[in-house]
């Protein structure tokens, strides 16, 4: 057979066979290494997932948490200072400060209320009179929970003072009492004395 009388009467077709040859060897080359990045790239964040969950896994919870101090006191079986988290209720503060002791009255305060840090709870027995103790405080101002602007309704609070009492509560805690609020700067006694009437602890 004349190969050479062969390859001019097909030369073209030979041509374009060696072409498709050469672009279905370049397409194949080129996902393959389509295929090899997409691995990788999967393996690289798998990694990335799994490192940021083993982070969070390693992660003691309860650093993540703010720790607040609250004094326990009255008829507990451990009174004083217990370490809380925030957000925690009361009953379990009281949990924290040995639990109530058997002259507890406990349908005299609220265990579902939340406990703020520095606050001051007291747990009374069976027979004080803590609802008249409640009533006399209704309608006064809370200087350890009011808001700014419910300072500003005192007299002579005006807004840069109320913001003064609010930093004074949260850098040094509540007040024990309502001539506490003498601590902050600008409040004397004759400040003290116009607004006496009208705030509670």
């Amino acid at each position: 057979m004349d190969y050479k009388q062969l390859y001019k009467k097909h030369k073209k077709a030979v041509q374009y066979t060696i072409c498709a040859v050469f672009i279905m060897i370049a397409g194949v080359i080129y996902l393959a290494g389509r295929k090899n990045m997409s691995a990788s790239d999967d393996t690289f964040a798998d990694k990335g997932v799994l490192k940021g969950t083993e982070e969070v896994s390693g992660t003691d919870y309860e650093t993540l948490v703010s720790d607040i101090y609250v004094y326990i006191c009255g008829h507990v079986n451990s009174p004083g200072v217990v370490k809380c988290q925030s957000g925690m209720r009361l009953y379990e503060a009281v949990e924290l400060a040995g639990g109530a002791d058997d002259s507890a009255d406990m349908s005299l305060v609220n265990l579902a209320e939340p406990v703020n840090d520095g606050e001051r709870i007291y747990i009374p027995s069976y027979g004080e009179d803590i609802p008249v103790m409640e009533e006399e405080t209704k309608g006064l101002i809370n200087i350890n929970k009011a808001t700014a602007e419910e300072l500003m309704t005192l007299p002579g609070i005006g807004s840069s003072r109320a913001a003064d009492i609010v930093s004074y509560r949260t850098d040094n805690g509540r007040f024990q009492t309502i001539e506490d609020i003498m601590k902050v700067s600008g409040i004397k006694e004759a400040a003290f004395n116009k607004i006496r009437n009208y705030i509670c602890v």
